[in-house]
């Protein structure tokens, strides 16, 4: 990917994370104030459901930031790396 390619994918996750933390927050204040038990069950799982879609997302940013820095030049490519660690 290129970098111009790699910001707007950036883009994409700050948005769809920013959609996920919405949700658990809305999920939070429902089982806050919600005086149906079965809603508050149904509001946990939601914030649950929310929670590891955030997580993944964010492992998905972390793998693009990293890949970004590496087509900027600031990482050395993972092979060298791996050489280095090998012959140490």
């Amino acid at each position: 990917m290129s970098e111009p390619e790699l910001i707007a994918e950036l883009h994409r996750v700050a948005a769809a994370c920013k959609r996920l933390n919405q949700e658990a927050t809305r999920a939070i204040e429902r089982q806050r104030f919600s005086r149906d038990a079965q809603e508050v069950a149904r509001a946990a799982q939601d914030e649950q459901a929310a929670l590891a879609a955030m997580n993944r997302l964010m492992d998905r940013r972390r793998a693009v930031e990293g890949h970004l820095m590496r087509v900027r030049g600031q990482l050395r490519p993972l092979k060298s790396s791996l050489k280095n660690v090998m012959s140490a």
